[in-house]
């Protein structure tokens, strides 16, 4: 296999992310950064898992790559991208945070299926992808940025600017913008039910200090009124 492959890791800043997608129960943005956060590491021990494979992967971080600006997702994911190959790499594996089910057998896969056609696909089940691997050959920035980025037409509007591409599409699998998505996952997979567990502690342990606050409260206004009149 190939030495110029890379796995790109594309996140957003923790706080911007949560800001965009809920995946609590509740409403706390500490919490939801907290949880996306969690979802960040598990990426990148993901992508650790499939690089320790002995297929010489080499991982970026977009973070590192980009500073954070205010362009559009499909602007700033397409300058990530131009400047791994800008650093020799012949081909890129895209992944995110939202797809849990993401394991390091679809990102071998598409390293090896890499070698042989042009463009391979993890589709999501909203129309979108959770895997895209492109070849320096066929990437053209100004096409690739003004996809349908983060929309159910993602994969589609794709398809349209690729037609004469060979493509090789992955399992399709499930990603997640709510609490309830998340908690799919707990039937299956032990980071998820990991993951949710701690979600319901800090929001019990919020709702007990609350609770132990206002009963404080309560009780110094009782202290504080004067003895009834006789």
């Amino acid at each position: 296999m190939s030495t110029s492959t890379a796995i790109l890791i594309f996140t957003q800043e923790a706080s911007k992310e949560a800001a965009r997608k809920m995946l609590t129960p509740s409403k706390n943005q500490g919490v939801n950064r907290l949880v996306f956060d969690k979802l960040n590491h598990f990426v990148e021990r993901t992508a650790t898992a499939a690089a320790s494979k002995g297929y010489n992967l080499h991982i970026f971080h977009s973070k590192q790559l980009i500073k954070p600006n205010n362009n559009s997702f499909g602007k700033q994911l397409s300058t990530a991208i131009q400047v791994v190959f800008e650093r020799g790499f012949e081909k890129v594996i895209c992944i995110g945070n939202d797809c849990p089910a993401l394991d390091e057998s679809q990102i071998l896969l598409a390293a090896e299926k890499l070698q042989t056609v042009d463009t391979v696909i993890g589709p999501d089940n909203r129309g979108g992808v959770y895997l895209l691997g492109i070849s320096s050959k066929d990437f053209k920035s100004e096409v690739f940025e003004n996809l349908a980025w983060q929309s159910e037409k993602m994969l589609e509007s794709f398809m349209e600017q690729y037609t004469n591409k060979a493509v090789f599409l992955l399992e399709t699998l499930s990603d997640i913008h709510n609490f309830q998505e998340l908690q799919t996952y707990t039937a299956s997979r032990y980071f998820i039910t990991f993951l949710i567990r701690i979600i319901e502690q800090i929001i019990t342990a919020v709702q007990s200090f609350y609770c132990f606050f206002v009963e404080i409260r309560s009780i110094r206004s009782l202290s504080l009124r004067a003895p009834p009149v006789v």
